[in-house]
């Protein structure tokens, strides 16, 4: 089997790539815009957004980048997100699934996608 290596990418550049590639193997897959949505709040950084990532205050971040002019654009995100696995509720705060996740101190991911097909 080949391996395909990346080049170094930024945060902003990282998240969307690493949600298209996940995102074949989700369930129910994620829209463009919903990769959008999910990278902007992925690339959140300190402590008020690691404690709490969709909380009312990263919500504002998001719904600000995407100019957004309500609150319920970025509700309707998070509700696509919760029915497609991608978020989960734990510890009362909503998070993302473990199968997506990507540990906050990594500074290098690496993916294996192993298919086995049937005849």
């Amino acid at each position: 089997m080949k391996r395909v290596k990346a080049d170094t990418l930024s945060r902003k550049e990282f998240f969307p790539k690493y949600l298209k590639l996940v995102n074949v193997i989700l369930p129910k897959p994620l829209t463009s815009k919903e990769i959008e949505i999910l990278s902007a709040f992925m690339e959140l950084q300190g402590d008020a957004i690691e404690d709490d990532r969709f909380g009312t205050q990263a919500r504002k971040l998001v719904r600000n980048k995407f100019g957004f002019k309500t609150y319920s654009n970025i509700d309707n995100y998070i509700k696509y997100f919760k029915d497609k696995g991608v978020l989960i509720k734990e510890e009362g705060k909503l998070k993302i699934n473990r199968r997506i996740f990507i540990p906050k101190n990594e500074k290098e991911v690496e993916l294996t996608f192993k298919f086995k097909l049937i005849n």
